[in-house]
């Protein structure tokens, strides 16, 4: 991956496939993902494909 541009402010938090610029957004964003409503949730999978998604580490179907 390359990134360009100006800095950012502040700290960036990194975790599997999520950035966020606080423990707690990223906290926030596994909840959701672990949570799994695709349809609804803050995740969303693109429309007609509900069937196929990359499961969070230690979840069951790993």
């Amino acid at each position: 991956m390359l990134l360009g541009g100006e800095t950012l402010n502040g700290p960036r938090y990194v975790f599997w496939n999520f950035v966020a610029s606080s423990k707690e957004k990223l906290e926030a964003a596994k909840e959701a993902w672990i949570e799994g409503d695709f349809e609804r949730g803050r995740f969303q999978l693109p429309p007609d494909d509900n069937s196929e998604f990359v499961p969070f580490p230690g979840q069951p179907g790993n």
